[in-house]
């Protein structure tokens, strides 16, 4: 008998804080609002946690089962199929896209004069191995890799505070231009990203540990990531100055960079670069075990025998859908607006109504009976 794959809150929690924080580390959401950035993330991450308390319902309702598995319970074997197909594909362009956005970010900041194509090579290769060692391993290495950052980030704050760098007049006034700007960012980038990506843990969910509920890990890692997340931030705005903020192409670099105390701490940046390599490292591994697990389902073939291909399709969409840097980012911004809410929010909210329906129906029908 197949033995049941599990991991507990605590690994769970540590993998859905990397996987939130990820790729927001260099882009940081909704820094269209400005010095008023961190309020934005901390309202989406109320909104984000309301959101996954949709994801966790439906895997209450199917505890052992994937979303790719509800999806045919709910919608019947040929539309729940086609949605769970589109699902497949969703998740490896998720992953494409992260998988691109670190390599760039490798490029740029260590390996200059490495092609794009090699170091993709390199970290697909690293994530296919972990995706080959499983869930649990991953969840292990997660609790691990969380405290580290966790220390590296305290580490780096009080650097950033004995460099003198620190400006409180970098985020007065609060609000200068009402909160307007503030809730068109919440709604337009910083709740679908990363928040929205969450909708990936619907295939994750049924590895928890009896005992734990989906909702409630679920929303307090959200909570504990937005609060991090804003907290970096508020960090960069008060260390950069708002327009330096929305300018910076990292901010989260350009302000390590500016960290020079004395003459023997200088050139600190590379513990950013390698902070955010470590984040996008497991956002990209849940993506890309999500597609896995997903195809397992759907196509019936086993597990191990999907890692390499999966793996090449991820490279090459990596390399091929984006022309340059700056065709990358639109294309982000127009996926992010009309493509994630299809996804993050339409479809499992359909889902979570089709299940209230037929429970309601369930229910009447039993009533009639007796």
């Amino acid at each position: 008998m197949k033995k049941r794959v599990q991991i507990g809150a605590k690994e769970m929690i540590s993998l859905m804080v990397l996987f939130e924080m990820g790729t927001s580390m260099m882009s940081i959401p909704g820094r269209n609002a400005g010095k008023d950035a961190w309020i934005a993330i901390l309202i989406s991450a109320i909104f984000g946690a309301l959101l996954f308390v949709c994801y966790g319902s439906l895997h209450q309702r199917f505890p052992n089962l994937l979303m790719t598995q509800y999806c045919r319970t709910l919608l019947g074997k040929k539309a729940g199929s086609a949605l769970a197909f589109l699902y497949i594909v969703f998740f490896l362009y998720g992953g494409a896209r992260d998988l691109r956005d670190t390599g760039i970010l490798i490029a740029d900041r260590t390996l200059q004069h490495t092609p794009l194509t090699v170091i993709c090579a390199l970290m697909i290769g690293l994530v296919m191995y972990v995706v080959y060692l499983g869930i649990e391993v991953a969840g292990r290495t997660a609790i691990i890799m969380l405290i580290l950052l966790l220390l590296l980030g305290l580490a780096t704050n009080i650097l950033v505070l004995l460099a003198g760098i620190v400006d409180v007049g970098n985020i007065l006034p609060i609000a200068e231009h009402g909160w307007q700007p503030i809730w068109q960012v919440v709604y337009s980038q910083a709740v679908m990203l990363p928040y929205g990506e969450m909708v990936t843990f619907a295939m994750i969910l049924p590895t928890l540990k009896k005992g734990y509920r989906a909702n409630g890990v679920g929303v307090s890692a959200i909570l504990l990531g937005g609060l991090l997340l804003s907290i970096v931030t508020l960090s960069n705005v008060l260390a950069l100055g708002e327009e330096v903020f929305k300018r910076a192409t990292y901010p989260l670099l350009s302000m390590i960079s500016k960290v020079e105390i004395s003459d023997f701490i200088d050139r600190v940046d590379v513990i950013g670069v390698m902070s955010v390599i470590i984040f996008d490292f497991f956002k990209i591994f849940i993506f890309y075990y999500a597609a896995v697990k997903a195809a397992e389902d759907v196509l019936r073939m086993s597990y191990h025998k999907l890692i390499l291909p999966f793996g090449l399709i991820m490279l090459v969409s990596c390399v091929l859908m984006a022309l340059s840097y700056q065709d990358h980012l639109q294309t982000g911004e127009l996926v992010l607006k009309w493509l994630f809410p299809i996804f993050a929010v339409f479809f499992p909210i359909l889902l979570l109504i089709v299940s209230w329906l037929r429970k309601t129906r369930n229910k009447k029908g039993e009533e009639n009976v007796s």
